[in-house]
């Protein structure tokens, strides 16, 4: 299975509008143009994720798109799924009797670990983890580590598990 590049840019797109101010309606032609996003792949894209509830539009003056939730509520498996459809690696993970080896294959397992651990990793990076990234990836040098700490501290207060040495996605 391969991402497509339809699916990198549903994640881009939606990154795009995480890191605008909340709220803020911006153009689908220049998200297209900020994330170098075709721009006849953005409306098939920004109409996946107005169904799903992700994305609210509107016309007029001041119009445009925002992102409809809290990044934080959007996984990049979400994303993904909307996009393209169900995860697998392989066909025969699918469903039931997509394979007709799949009892006596030894490589079904593998597969399934391969799968579950690749959708775990999807499943537990959100938009905002993307956008906490992209912030400081776009940093200067001198201000990444003074936002790394500040990341780390506010994520322990708001009493994450996981605590993590950089602001990069938990993977």
């Amino acid at each position: 299975m391969e991402i497509t590049r339809k699916a990198e840019y549903a994640i881009a797109a939606l990154l795009d509008l995480a890191l605008l101010p909340s709220g803020e309606f911006t153009l689908s032609k220049d998200i297209a143009k900020r994330q170098g996003i075709p721009a006849n792949f953005l409306p098939q894209i920004m109409a996946a994720m107005s169904r799903r509830g992700w994305v609210e539009a509107t016309r007029g003056a001041g119009g445009g798109v925002r992102l409809a939730v809290q990044p934080s509520q959007v996984t990049v498996q979400e994303i993904i799924e909307v996009v393209e459809g169900p995860i697998a690696i392989n066909r025969c993970l699918v469903g039931a009797g997509a394979c007709p080896n799949q009892c006596s294959c030894p490589l079904h397992n593998v597969w399934a670990k391969a799968q579950s651990a690749m959708i775990e990793v999807l499943a537990n990076t959100t938009v905002a983890d993307l956008a906490r990234a992209k912030q400081v990836l776009t940093m200067p040098m001198e201000t990444t580590e003074s936002v790394e700490t500040s990341l780390l501290v506010q994520e322990r207060s708001l009493g994450s598990e996981t605590t993590p040495t950089t602001a990069e996605p938990r993977l």
